[in-house]
């Protein structure tokens, strides 16, 4: 009897208990999560950087303690007269004249050359070589004498080779210069000619591989027999070929000037090409 009576007394206990804990769960106030909001997937832009390829090296800064070099002679001529520090590029007209003054002391380029604002003027003119037209009034060059000169007759008018004579001193100067020596000179310069190109609007490029684009596509300029016809709609003459007067205005130059003439003019830019993409 003892027996039975404590089972019963175990038995309510226990049912007491759980009652209890189930009470329990039921009053305990719900749990509230907060999830905090997902954190926005922020993509900063990135920065455009110029894919560069043909990089032009910095000029190597001389040492303080490098030994004063004896001064160059008329037998042995400055292999790359530079100016010590570079200037702004508002203010680099006299550092540049300065510069081709040593290179050509009887000035005959500073004869050819519009020195007024010459990097940019060289910068948009470069630029402009493979469109249809030049920016004449920021061409780094000085005209040609004399008139374009024709042949044939009025109804059927030719290119003349009397006509070729008016570029021989841009030629022959371009011939006299050491390519090594002028393309060091425009490495010296050329955070100041990739100043003048940002100022065309091109702030994610680099000039020089504009500079190389240009002399490639100058390369392809077609070589036609001559005299070539010509044609008169208006006041100018055009190419009465419509595959040569469709050329940039680059090509358009070196048809100009002659076969001859071209030929030599293609033969420097090779090696100006050459040096600029193999530097030190």
């Amino acid at each position: 009897m003892r027996k039975t009576n404590l089972l019963i007394f175990g038995l309510i206990v226990l049912l007491v208990i759980l009652g209890v804990a189930i009470y329990l769960k039921k009053k305990a106030p719900t749990e509230i999560v907060i999830q905090e909001p997902p954190v926005a997937n922020v993509m900063t832009k990135p920065v455009k950087v110029p894919i560069v390829h043909y990089p032009v090296p910095e000029p190597e800064v001389p040492e303080a303690a490098t030994p004063e070099q004896p001064p160059a002679t008329a037998e042995q001529p400055e292999k790359t007269p530079q100016a010590k520090v570079l200037p702004d590029l508002q203010s680099s007209n006299f550092s540049l004249q300065e510069i081709l003054l040593k290179l050509d002391p009887d000035g005959v380029l500073l004869q050819l050359l519009v020195m007024d604002n010459l990097i940019p003027r060289f910068v948009v003119t470069i630029d402009n070589l493979p469109l249809k037209k030049l920016p004449q009034a920021h061409l780094p060059l000085k005209s040609p004498k004399g008139k374009f000169l024709v042949s044939g007759t009025s109804d059927a008018p030719q290119t003349s080779s009397r006509n070729y004579k008016r570029y021989e001193p841009y030629i022959k100067l371009l011939e006299f210069f050491d390519p090594e020596v002028v393309v060091n000179i425009y490495q010296h310069f050329y955070p100041l000619f990739q100043t003048a190109y940002k100022q065309l609007g091109y702030r994610n490029a680099y000039f020089n591989d504009r500079l190389i684009q240009v002399l490639d596509h100058l390369q392809t300029t077609p070589n036609p027999a001559e005299p070539m016809p010509l044609s008169q709609p208006s006041v100018f003459y055009t190419y009465a070929d419509p595959t040569l007067e469709k050329l940039s205005s680059g090509q358009k130059i070196l048809l100009r000037i002659g076969a001859k003439n071209r030929q030599r003019v293609l033969k420097i830019l090779a090696e100006y090409r050459q040096k600029l993409v193999n530097r030190p």
